[in-house]
């Protein structure tokens, strides 16, 4: 005999199936349950592999938003250096000097003023500015999260 199923009528094995199988969509959950049990099928460990995969899921999706919203704050940031029109060194140096005592806590300052000596060209003043900048945009990020 062909093994060919072509020869078939699918309405007849339609309707042998549905003779065979009871559709799902008629059963209870206890039914289906204990038709799953009949066949000894554990749906535990599929289950258990579902719940990971939603769980990876959520946190891949916080974790996309988070990315999202620190990049936009960083292109914000970036905006904001590119808006500074920066003056002479000796200007510059004046100017630092204020933002550090302004803006910075006597504890940070040291550190900064020791950063600023060292500074020896306008790159380093400009570094200098930006990591200031960085570190109250930072300040602040933690303080709005809390």
């Amino acid at each position: 005999m062909e093994n060919n199923l072509e020869h078939f009528d699918a309405n007849l094995c339609d309707k042998l199936f549905d003779f065979i199988y009871p559709e799902e969509n008629n059963l209870t959950r206890k039914e289906i349950q204990a038709e799953l049990q009949r066949f000894n099928i554990d749906m535990r460990p599929a289950m258990a592999k579902l719940d990971m995969s939603l769980n990876a899921y959520d946190e891949r999706q916080k974790a996309q938003a988070k990315l999202k919203t620190v990049r936009e704050k960083r292109l914000n940031l970036l905006e904001k250096f590119k808006q500074f029109k920066m003056p002479s060194l000796p200007e510059m140096r004046n100017g630092l000097q204020q933002i550090i005592i302004q803006h910075l806590n006597p504890s940070q300052q040291p550190v900064y003023f020791r950063k600023l000596e060292e500074a020896a060209s306008e790159q380093d003043l400009k570094t200098l500015l930006e990591d200031i900048l960085l570190l109250k945009s930072l300040e602040q990020d933690s303080k709005d999260e809390k």
